[in-house]
């Protein structure tokens, strides 16, 4: 039977359009029709008086990789639907899950506290491997995946921190080749986190050489967030413009009171510049002036001078504690400059395993550090690391409020989440509330984006970008992901102290032509795999 939604607000998801009252034809997987009036007999009809109809909604940046296949609707399913959610990209930040070798064994302990344990200790040697896994599993959301080059450097050097050797890069292009004859549409890199920290960008050049020409993307986070937040624009400009490839920055920010405003604007300056020479370059950003990262992922690329393994061997010793701290206080060139004094009372710990460490979360680290009885923060960080193997989560409160509204109102800038899916009592709250955040308070409350903008940087935008065809849109043909909302009813209830809270005021969400969402309610699981 087909699905006629009748009187709603319809806003299409392009700028171009004028939202208009009308009708929305739903047959199987596609809209048949959009028009002012529809008559068709033999429908169901759902009356949308009063309502938004629009296209769902689009997160491209999503630790979703191993949650995925946990099947549980606490961890992926309702948190998405909930907000609006219809397709979701995952394999970013570099970490992907395959391939896999045996080089790679450092992989699982290393994400748990971003993407949570794997199920049943799956390992994918190939991409295809994964891709597999995906069309089999049953899916409450459209979910594709980008190929991290982490995973790549993991397969071919482990954490090694040497530069590739020719015959390594060329193995590291040959994934790069497996991965486009899979169909995946970009790459995506995590140069502030191990093991990327350690490539070069000229070894980033010659990985993605096979890339050139193929409209592909390349979506970095970047190698600094901070001082050097224009540097790392420009190294990102230079690694895509060398293979022809579009650029999205992710998570586009400036990390601390030293470099709020004047650090993104030279960065936004910089991408400018590049777009008037011709570049296809967007960047994404979050809602909220707090990061979530893992402790491991800010120790200073200055420190970073060995396999990982064999640095957290001997973390907890008073030499290596010593050069943490003169690391932290004394930065190299490639070390994020962020003074440690904000950075401590700003960074609280977000997730552990050991019951121990329990007392911990919540709190920032310079109140750990007290509660522990260390003089300074260093002994606790190292510490705290390895009795939990390296895996501890943390949120950062570093981000200005300001330079969020600045990148919101850039026409090249759409909404992302950057969620993280790590089992933890403390999560961030964007994962549960980051699109229904925009809508409740962005549009609604203070204004700073037309409900027209915030619809388009959160679904024909990000669709056009990750090459989702026939979706983001409302017209005929293209899939029926759709949306029915009262925009005065949407609620975001997730916060810093208490984030566990489900988005609420969402009336339908249509997924493939199916109800997944109704009264806060998940229901058809009719999400495929876009790859």
């Amino acid at each position: 039977m087909k699905t006629l939604i009748k009187n709603g607000w319809i806003y299409d998801g392009t700028l171009e359009n004028v939202p208009f009252s009308g009708d929305v034809l739903v047959s199987g997987d596609r809209i048949e029709a959009v028009a002012p009036r529809i008559e068709c007999e033999d429908t169901q009809i759902i009356n949308a008086a009063g309502r938004v109809v629009c296209p769902g909604f689009i997160d491209v940046h999503r630790h979703a990789d191993l949650a995925v296949f946990r099947q549980d609707s606490a961890d992926f399913g309702a948190v998405e639907l909930a907000q609006g959610l219809t397709s979701i990209g995952m394999g970013v930040c570099g970490f992907s899950f395959a391939p896999y070798t045996d080089n790679s064994n450092g992989l699982y302990p290393y994400t748990v506290s971003t993407h949570g344990p794997s199920v049943d200790g799956a390992r994918y040697p190939t991409m295809e491997d994964y891709l597999q896994a995906l069309r089999h599993t049953s899916l409450p959301v459209n979910v594709s995946t980008l190929q991290g080059l982490a995973a790549i450097r993991l397969a071919i050097k482990g954490y090694a921190p040497d530069p590739f050797t020719e015959e390594e890069l060329a193995q590291g292009r040959a994934y790069v080749q497996q991965a486009i004859d899979c169909g995946l549409k970009g790459f995506s890199t995590g140069l502030v986190y191990l093991p990327e920290v350690y490539t070069k960008t000229q070894e980033l050049i010659e990985l993605l050489r096979p890339c050139k020409g193929r409209s592909l993307i390349y979506m970095p986070h970047m190698r600094d967030e901070a001082s050097r937040l224009a540097e790392a624009v420009e190294e990102s400009i230079q690694i895509a413009r060398a293979n022809e490839m579009a650029l999205c920055i992710s998570h586009f920010k400036a990390l601390g009171p030293d470099n709020w405003h004047g650090a993104l604007e030279r960065a936004i300056e910089k991408i400018e510049v590049a777009q008037s020479e011709g570049m296809d370059i967007t960047v994404d950003f979050y809602p909220y002036h707090g990061t979530a990262t893992t402790l491991a992922g800010i120790l200073p690329a200055s420190f970073l001078t060995e396999d990982f393994s064999k640095i957290l061997a001997r973390l907890t010793k008073p030499e290596t504690i010593d050069r943490l701290r003169y690391c932290y206080q004394n930065p190299g060139p490639q070390d994020e400059l962020i003074a440690p004094e904000f950075r401590w009372s700003h960074a609280m710990i977000s997730g552990v395993q050991r019951p121990e460490n329990k007392r911990f979360l919540g709190k920032t680290i310079h109140e750990c550090t007290e509660l522990a009885g260390y003089e300074d923060e260093y002994p606790f960080i190292a510490e705290l690391l390895a009795s939990e193997n390296g895996s501890v989560s943390m949120v950062g409160l570093n981000i200005s409020p300001e330079d969020i509204i600045r990148i919101a109102k850039l026409p090249y800038s759409m909404v992302i989440s950057d969620s993280l899916y790590n089992i933890t009592d403390t999560p961030h709250p964007r994962i549960y509330g980051s699109f229904s955040h925009i809508l409740a308070y962005y549009v609604r409350e203070t204004h700073v984006l037309t409900l027209q903008e915030a619809i388009h940087k959160m679904t024909q935008m990000p669709a056009q970008r990750m090459h989702y065809r026939d979706r983001g849109v409302v017209k005929s043909g293209a899939f029926a992901d759709l949306l029915v909302f009262d925009l005065d009813k949407i609620g975001d209830h997730a916060t810093f102290d208490d984030a566990k809270q489900l988005s609420t005021g969402m009336d339908l969400v249509f997924v493939n032509g199916q109800i997944a969402w109704k009264d806060e309610t998940p229901l058809a699981r009719a999400g495929i795999s876009l790859n």
